[in-house]
């Protein structure tokens, strides 16, 4: 695992600052943060394939986490690793000593059921790719805000975004980069939640008409701001983007570059698409998932 290096503004960081200031970037003070247990290391984690945790390859671990993020249970082990009984119980409990875990006391059997932490959640998302150099980092970020305004300007995205928060081994002065870690606040556009529920839907409608499928309700709702963030990650292996209410950004140094000035949107005009070969219906009556 990569050790994450406390930080304190580089040469090439500066440069970088002057080159935004010049641009559309509101670049806020540094917000310094204490990292308590001393996991400032885990916020940008690079594991290597031949790697051991547990006694099990990384990647293995890594797989494991990712079956859930709350419920981690003995059958997750069982599945994944071919564990049973007391030896899956035992690698759990010991995943938990590590600090990967915790037991999850939302649930009535807390006893047999764990969920991430913070440390968990940055192996979950850990990666197992060759770093970056600083100037491919430094593009990739200005096209990253590129893509910002432009979700901020269209009216066809729902949602805009407020602010985005710099973290990781970009802000220190590690001439290479092993993740843009990346945080970012989304907003609906339209202030009123009955309108903004109809947009959400009249979306969730057009990106059916057109293939997309839906497994409920729920998360056909979800799709115009999961559109949004695929938009801004754009498919980029080094960007990692999280949102800003993640706990992580608790425990490490980290920097707004961005906040939207904007406090009144422009109201999104997203009518219902005509489906094709299909008489259209109105959205209510006509739930494609």
């Amino acid at each position: 695992m990569a050790i994450w290096e406390r930080s304190t503004r580089s040469p090439q960081l500066r440069n970088f600052e002057r080159h935004l200031h010049g641009g559309k970037f509101l670049l806020m003070n540094w917000k310094e943060l204490k990292c308590p247990h001393n996991w400032c290391q885990i916020v940008n984690m690079r594991i290597q394939p031949d790697e051991l945790i547990s006694g099990f390859p990384a990647s293995q671990i890594r797989k494991l986490l990712r079956q859930s993020v709350e419920f981690l249970s003995v059958g997750n082990v069982t599945r994944v690793l071919g564990l049973r009984g007391k030896e899956a119980l035992r690698l759990l409990e010991t995943l938990e000593k590590q600090g990967f875990i915790e037991k999850n006391a939302m649930v009535s059997d807390a006893e047999q059921s764990w969920k991430h932490t913070i440390k968990g959640g940055a192996l979950s998302n850990a990666l197992f790719s060759a770093p970056v150099s600083r100037t491919s980092a430094e593009k990739k970020l200005s096209e990253f805000m590129e893509r910002v305004h432009r979700v901020n300007e269209d009216s066809r995205f729902l949602f805009r975004v407020r602010k985005v928060v710099l973290f990781g081994s970009f802000l220190t002065q590690s001439p290479t980069i092993g993740d843009l870690d990346i945080a970012i606040d989304l907003v609906q556009k339209e202030p009123d939640a009955r309108k903004h529920s109809q947009l959400l839907l009249a979306r969730a409608n057009e990106a059916a008409s057109y293939g997309r499928h839906f497994p409920n309700y729920v998360e056909g709702l979800r799709f115009a701001e999961q559109e949004v963030i695929m938009f801004l990650k754009a498919r980029s292996r080094i960007l990692q983007l999280t949102r800003c209410d993640d706990g992580v950004l608790n425990i490490t140094e980290n920097r707004v570059i961005y906040e939207s000035p904007e406090q009144n949107p422009t109201v999104p005009i997203n009518p219902v698409p005509k489906r094709r070969g299909r008489r259209s219906r109105k959205i209510d009556e006509d739930l494609p998932f």
